[in-house]
Protein backbone atom coordinates (compact mmCIF):
# COMPACT_ATOMS: atom_id res chain seq x y z
CA UNK A 1 0.00 0.00 0.00
CA UNK A 2 2.42 2.15 0.65
CA UNK A 3 4.22 1.96 -2.82
CA UNK A 4 1.12 2.84 -3.96
CA UNK A 5 1.05 6.02 -2.60
CA UNK A 6 4.29 7.17 -3.16
CA UNK A 7 3.64 6.41 -6.38
CA UNK A 8 0.83 8.92 -6.26
CA UNK A 9 2.23 11.19 -4.61
CA UNK A 10 5.21 11.66 -7.12
CA UNK A 11 2.37 11.66 -10.02
CA UNK A 12 0.94 14.89 -8.49
CA UNK A 13 4.09 16.28 -8.01
CA UNK A 14 4.69 15.60 -11.96
CA UNK A 15 1.41 17.18 -13.01
CA UNK A 16 1.38 20.55 -10.29
CA UNK A 17 5.40 20.71 -12.12
CA UNK A 18 4.01 20.56 -15.64
CA UNK A 19 1.36 23.15 -14.80
CA UNK A 20 3.85 25.30 -13.32
CA UNK A 21 6.21 24.92 -16.46
CA UNK A 22 3.17 25.55 -19.12
CA UNK A 23 1.93 28.59 -17.01
CA UNK A 24 5.81 30.04 -16.97
CA UNK A 25 6.63 29.49 -20.67
CA UNK A 26 2.99 31.39 -21.87
CA UNK A 27 3.87 33.89 -19.74
CA UNK A 28 7.48 34.43 -21.37
CA UNK A 29 5.29 33.93 -24.57
CA UNK A 30 3.43 37.05 -23.97
CA UNK A 31 5.85 39.16 -22.80
CA UNK A 32 8.11 38.55 -26.15
CA UNK A 33 4.66 39.62 -28.36
CA UNK A 34 4.58 42.66 -26.40
CA UNK A 35 8.09 43.23 -26.69
CA UNK A 36 8.18 42.82 -30.02
CA UNK A 37 5.51 45.57 -30.72
CA UNK A 38 7.50 48.43 -29.37
CA UNK A 39 10.45 47.81 -31.18
CA UNK A 40 10.25 49.94 -33.96
CA UNK A 41 9.10 53.35 -32.00
CA UNK A 42 12.60 52.88 -30.53
CA UNK A 43 14.81 54.79 -33.46
CA UNK A 44 14.49 58.17 -34.15
CA UNK A 45 13.04 59.87 -37.24
CA UNK A 46 16.83 60.47 -38.42
CA UNK A 47 17.63 56.90 -37.77
CA UNK A 48 14.71 55.50 -39.25
CA UNK A 49 15.09 57.55 -42.60
CA UNK A 50 18.90 56.50 -43.17
CA UNK A 51 18.07 52.93 -42.48
CA UNK A 52 15.15 53.14 -45.18
CA UNK A 53 17.77 54.92 -47.55
CA UNK A 54 20.39 51.93 -46.93
CA UNK A 55 17.76 49.35 -47.47
CA UNK A 56 16.92 51.51 -50.80
CA UNK A 57 20.04 51.88 -51.41
CA UNK A 58 21.27 48.01 -51.62
CA UNK A 59 18.06 47.54 -53.66
CA UNK A 60 17.95 50.32 -56.55
CA UNK A 61 21.87 51.19 -56.68
CA UNK A 62 21.42 54.72 -55.60
CA UNK A 63 24.20 57.09 -56.27
CA UNK A 64 24.93 59.86 -53.41
CA UNK A 65 23.09 62.69 -54.64
CA UNK A 66 20.01 60.72 -55.00
CA UNK A 67 20.47 59.26 -51.33
CA UNK A 68 20.63 62.67 -50.16
CA UNK A 69 17.55 64.17 -51.58
CA UNK A 70 15.35 60.65 -51.35
CA UNK A 71 16.73 60.93 -46.98
CA UNK A 72 14.99 63.99 -47.08
CA UNK A 73 12.19 62.61 -47.88
CA UNK A 74 12.06 59.78 -45.64
CA UNK A 75 12.91 61.79 -42.91
CA UNK A 76 9.96 64.07 -43.45
CA UNK A 77 7.72 61.14 -43.54
CA UNK A 78 9.51 59.70 -40.15
CA UNK A 79 8.81 63.07 -38.32
CA UNK A 80 5.26 63.28 -39.94
CA UNK A 81 4.28 59.17 -39.58
CA UNK A 82 5.83 60.03 -35.65
CA UNK A 83 3.42 63.01 -35.01
CA UNK A 84 0.37 61.02 -35.52
CA UNK A 85 1.41 58.36 -34.02
CA UNK A 86 1.59 60.68 -31.26
CA UNK A 87 -1.88 61.93 -31.51
CA UNK A 88 -3.17 58.28 -32.18
CA UNK A 89 -1.98 57.34 -28.91
CA UNK A 90 -3.05 59.86 -26.89
CA UNK A 91 -6.61 59.24 -28.05
CA UNK A 92 -6.80 55.91 -27.63
CA UNK A 93 -5.56 56.48 -23.97
CA UNK A 94 -8.51 58.93 -23.62
CA UNK A 95 -10.77 56.85 -25.25
CA UNK A 96 -11.75 59.47 -27.66
CA UNK A 97 -12.37 58.29 -31.50
CA UNK A 98 -12.51 60.04 -34.69
CA UNK A 99 -15.69 61.26 -36.27
CA UNK A 100 -16.15 60.25 -40.07
CA UNK A 101 -14.85 64.02 -41.64
CA UNK A 102 -11.51 63.08 -39.50
CA UNK A 103 -11.29 59.43 -40.65
CA UNK A 104 -11.72 60.98 -44.15
CA UNK A 105 -9.65 64.49 -43.93
CA UNK A 106 -6.87 61.83 -42.16
CA UNK A 107 -7.19 59.18 -45.03
CA UNK A 108 -6.87 62.08 -47.47
CA UNK A 109 -4.04 63.65 -46.10
CA UNK A 110 -2.37 60.15 -46.37
CA UNK A 111 -3.26 59.84 -50.00
CA UNK A 112 -2.08 63.10 -50.76
CA UNK A 113 1.65 62.90 -49.06
CA UNK A 114 1.79 59.01 -50.79
CA UNK A 115 0.79 60.99 -53.91
CA UNK A 116 3.60 64.06 -52.84
CA UNK A 117 6.44 61.25 -52.28
CA UNK A 118 5.61 59.07 -55.84
CA UNK A 119 6.14 62.12 -57.73
CA UNK A 120 9.19 63.68 -55.88
CA UNK A 121 11.21 59.76 -56.37
CA UNK A 122 9.85 60.08 -59.81
CA UNK A 123 12.01 62.91 -59.95
CA UNK A 124 15.26 61.45 -57.96
CA UNK A 125 15.11 57.93 -59.88
CA UNK A 126 15.76 57.11 -63.15
CA UNK A 127 12.55 54.96 -65.18
CA UNK A 128 14.37 51.46 -63.81
CA UNK A 129 14.98 52.48 -60.44
CA UNK A 130 11.39 53.83 -60.68
CA UNK A 131 10.20 50.75 -62.10
CA UNK A 132 11.95 48.72 -59.60
CA UNK A 133 10.77 50.56 -56.65
CA UNK A 134 7.20 50.53 -57.41
CA UNK A 135 7.17 46.70 -57.48
CA UNK A 136 9.27 46.30 -54.25
CA UNK A 137 6.34 48.80 -52.89
CA UNK A 138 3.37 46.53 -54.25
CA UNK A 139 5.13 43.32 -52.76
CA UNK A 140 5.58 44.95 -49.62
CA UNK A 141 1.72 46.57 -49.91
CA UNK A 142 0.57 43.18 -50.67
CA UNK A 143 2.36 41.52 -47.37
CA UNK A 144 1.20 44.06 -45.11
CA UNK A 145 -2.54 44.05 -46.08
CA UNK A 146 -1.73 40.30 -45.76
CA UNK A 147 -0.39 40.40 -41.84
CA UNK A 148 -3.09 42.63 -40.75
CA UNK A 149 -6.00 40.34 -41.77
CA UNK A 150 -3.89 37.88 -39.73
CA UNK A 151 -3.61 39.81 -37.02
CA UNK A 152 -7.28 41.16 -37.15
CA UNK A 153 -8.57 37.39 -37.66
CA UNK A 154 -6.40 36.61 -34.74
CA UNK A 155 -7.77 39.37 -32.18
CA UNK A 156 -11.40 38.77 -33.37
CA UNK A 157 -11.00 35.43 -32.75
CA UNK A 158 -9.20 35.50 -29.40
CA UNK A 159 -11.91 37.99 -27.98
CA UNK A 160 -15.18 35.78 -30.16
CA UNK A 161 -16.12 38.82 -31.60
CA UNK A 162 -18.40 38.51 -34.53
CA UNK A 163 -17.65 38.88 -38.88
CA UNK A 164 -17.94 42.46 -39.33
CA UNK A 165 -19.53 41.70 -42.62
CA UNK A 166 -22.20 39.36 -42.27
CA UNK A 167 -22.57 39.61 -38.27
CA UNK A 168 -22.26 36.08 -37.86
CA UNK A 169 -20.73 35.04 -34.30
CA UNK A 170 -16.97 34.27 -35.16
CA UNK A 171 -16.45 30.65 -33.53
CA UNK A 172 -13.11 29.21 -32.25
CA UNK A 173 -12.21 26.48 -34.79
CA UNK A 174 -9.81 24.62 -32.11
Amino acid sequence: MSKRYKTIDIMKKLVGLTAIVILFSLTITAQGKKERVRKGAEFTSEQQATLQVKKLTLKLDLDDNQQKAIYEIMKLNAVERQKKREIFQKNKQDGVQLTSDERFEFQNNRLERKIEQKTALKKILNEEQFEKWTKINNVQKRKGQENMKKRRAAKNKSRGQRDGKSGRQIRNQD
